[in-house]
């Protein structure tokens, strides 16, 4: 299972699962002594392989070990690469079928009870480490909320997978008889049998973690082998249905689909997609290329944009008094409602004593007119909104946000479904410092965010191109004076009256309900009408201040953002233009075709040679587990997540090579002599 990150899916320690494992047989029926004349003579007649599939056609279980390995990219070396573990898949279960009606998939799970090491080892002690299991194994008594918390999450979990699957196959007519092949759809359905004994046979051990250990805490991360009663949400955002139902897709034998390197993801296209595959790792790789671009130029962009930030800040200043004139405007005329007056009562009312209540009509129109000063109220909010550390954060960090965007913007890949393109740290660290592509990154910066020559050593003009991302945002405030401007249709009375009333009403509601909540501690009510006017100013202060900032905060965020993801947008056109140029132009007409910005080109040359090198640095290898076979498994730049079940598992896509296996199971024990290899099918 793996957790959401802010920018690539692959900063978890998986742990491999400890479980049970059987060797792969069929259920045997053996053959009387005196039948074995009719079954040599049998075999004489028909041939030993038809003899086989008659036998195998009374065969209705089978024990399948879909043990496996995986390489996981789930870490992050020093150099910010994302470095290869080695990890079990330990599957098993039992696969039936039911004549023509289906097939049946249970793995019988035994539940215990242990513990995980939380603390790391004291040199020179190497073990146990971080995770692993310690101490007695013990069973679940009857009575442990983890019994029926493992019960029922593997029901629910189960809905992610029945009604899913279908093996589809065909029987030819017998013997020559002419006709139209027999369809042949066998529904498969999956079953997880809970046993809570030692003794009892089971084909796979999970530990079942009670409610006082959180899944995702240190030496506690969620596995095949590991379930918990609670889990840190931030860490596994996805319902826990979905959650399980991964883990349960590993106790089949089905591998991790995240944290893959290039060459992994080559070979799970060729399994995915075998016509198709050479055409989608071509386009793959190119949005690859395209996201590394941006990846590395993500740094000088920013840092640019906050160099040259003291000029926007100073033309968002000189339209401050328009926007504290209207608020100010917006503030006198909406505190006033009567809505908002009538509201004020109300919380007044359930602030005081019975007593006081004839004197609350009187302070409440006192402090939203006589005693309210809008220009002050406006002052202070748009003042704390437009000072230059407020802005400059603002902005700065909603460009950062606009430059990771596209980095969860999942890519869809032809026969596969739709994979996430993770740019490791060391990627981001390319456009800075002495690199190679350091400088050209530098000057692409200086282009894309204050107008500058595209060259190295290019300084901030004294005034951007209005073209420029500084050009765009210094003429920005200037539009806030024309009639109809954004200003004017944000900061209005009924945008004020609207906030007041709804914080009111909501506050009102709470105190009513309050009292019978327990643990619940309210303000005591004021006795004395000086303490009344004091705290209907507090709450007339406070609804108001929070209402301007509101305000403005969405006025701010709703101009600033377009401009930003624009820039953003803009340049990433001109690196996948670069990209198609350098990566899907015949070689003979390359040299040829339009001259590109040089920088650019360095980029993106620059880009791809990375990838390329990683490419044949694993070109060796033919397997997704290149460390079980002791094969190279290098750092990587950059990784891939399916966004399936499997993967990052942000959807509950399955795709029917993932089964692969196990319908080869089938065919191999419970196909009928007339009947073609089954295929699996998903929905």
């Amino acid at each position: 299972m793996e957790p959401a990150r802010d920018r690539a899916d692959n900063a978890r320690t998986k742990e491999p699962a400890a479980r049970d494992a059987a060797t792969a047989k069929g259920d045997t029926t053996p053959v009387a002594g005196g039948a074995r004349h009719n079954l040599l003579a049998l075999q004489r007649m028909v041939g030993n392989r038809v003899v086989a599939r008659l036998l195998q056609a009374n065969v209705q279980r089978v024990t399948v070990d879909a043990s496996t390995a995986e390489t996981l990219y789930n870490t992050e070396a020093a150099s910010g690469q994302a470095t290869p573990g080695h990890f079990s898949v330990s599957g098993n279960y039992e696969l039936t079928r039911q004549e023509d009606n289906g097939a049946a998939v249970k793995v019988k799970i035994r539940f215990l009870s242990q513990s995980r090491q939380t603390t790391p080892p004291v040199p020179p002690a190497t073990t146990p480490r971080v995770g692993q299991l310690v101490g007695p194994r013990t069973e679940i008594p009857p009575g442990d909320t983890r019994r029926d918390w493992a019960t029922r999450t593997m029901t629910a979990a189960l809905t992610n997978w029945n009604g899913r699957l279908t093996f589809v196959g065909e029987e030819a007519p017998a013997g020559d008889a002419a006709g139209v092949p027999l369809p042949k759809r066998l529904p498969v359905t999956f079953e997880a049998e809970p046993v809570w004994t030692e003794a009892d046979p089971a084909n796979a051990t999970v530990i079942v973690h009670p409610s006082s250990v959180i899944g995702g805490s240190t030496g506690n991360p969620i596995d095949a082998g590991n379930f918990y009663e609670q889990r840190n949400a931030k860490q596994y955002p996805a319902e826990e249905n979905v959650i399980y139902a991964h883990e349960y897709g590993h106790l089949l034998g089905i591998p991790d689909e995240y944290s893959q390197s290039n060459r992994q993801m080559h070979l799970l296209l060729h399994q995915a997609s075998p016509t198709g595959a050479d055409t989608a790792m071509t386009a793959l790789d190119r949005a690859t290329v395209e996201r590394m671009v941006l990846a590395a130029v993500s740094r000088p962009l920013y840092a640019q944009l906050t160099a040259a930030m003291p000029a926007v800040v100073a033309a968002f200043r000189a339209a401050q008094p328009k926007v504290t004139q209207k608020m100010t405007d917006a503030l006198r005329a909406g505190v006033r409602d009567d809505a908002v007056v009538a509201a004020l009562r109300t919380r007044l009312e359930q602030s005081s004593a019975d007593a006081l209540h004839p004197s609350v009509p009187r302070v409440a129109a006192f402090q939203t007119s006589t005693n309210f000063s809008p220009r002050g109220r406006a002052v202070q909010t748009v003042g704390a909104q437009f000072a230059g550390p407020a802005l400059t954060s603002r902005i700065a960090d909603a460009y950062w946000t606009a430059l990771q965007a596209p980095h969860q913007q999942n890519v869809a890949v032809e026969g596969l479904g739709d994979v996430r393109i993770n740019p490791s740290t060391s990627v981001y660290g390319l456009g800075q410092g002495t690199g190679p592509v350091a400088a050209p990154a530098a000057g692409l910066a200086n282009t894309a965010v204050s107008g500058a020559a595209s060259t190295p050593a290019a300084a901030i003009p004294r005034v951007a191109p209005p073209a420029s991302l500084v050009g765009q945002l210094r003429a920005l405030p200037a539009t806030w004076g024309a009639a109809g401007s954004a200003v004017e249709s944000a900061i209005t009375p009924e945008a004020i009256t609207s906030r007041l009333t709804a914080n009111l009403e909501a506050a009102n509601l709470a105190a009513l309900i309050a009292p019978v909540i327990p643990g619940i501690v309210t303000q005591p009510r004021v006795q004395q009408v000086g303490a009344l006017y004091r705290r209907a100013l507090q709450i007339v202060s406070d609804l108001t201040t929070a209402a301007g900032k509101d305000i403005i905060n969405q006025l701010l965020s709703t101009q600033i953002a377009p401009i930003l993801e624009s820039s953003v947008t803009t340049f990433q056109s001109s690196i996948h233009a670069e990209v198609e140029r350098l990566m899907n132009t015949p070689a003979g007409t390359l040299a040829a075709s339009t001259t590109p910005d040089p920088n650019m080109a360095a980029m993106v040359a620059g880009m791809k040679a990375r990838l390329d090198a990683a490419k044949a640095a694993t070109a060796s290898s033919n397997s997704r587990d290149p460390l079980g076979a002791s094969e190279a498994a290098p750092d990587q730049d950059v990784t891939y997540s399916y966004q399936g079940l499997m993967g990052s598992n942000t959807t509950t896509a399955m795709r029917p090579d993932q089964f692969g296996p196990m319908v080869r199971q089938f065919n191999d024990h419970f196909k009928k002599p007339l009947e073609r290899d089954f295929t699996a099918e998903t929905r």
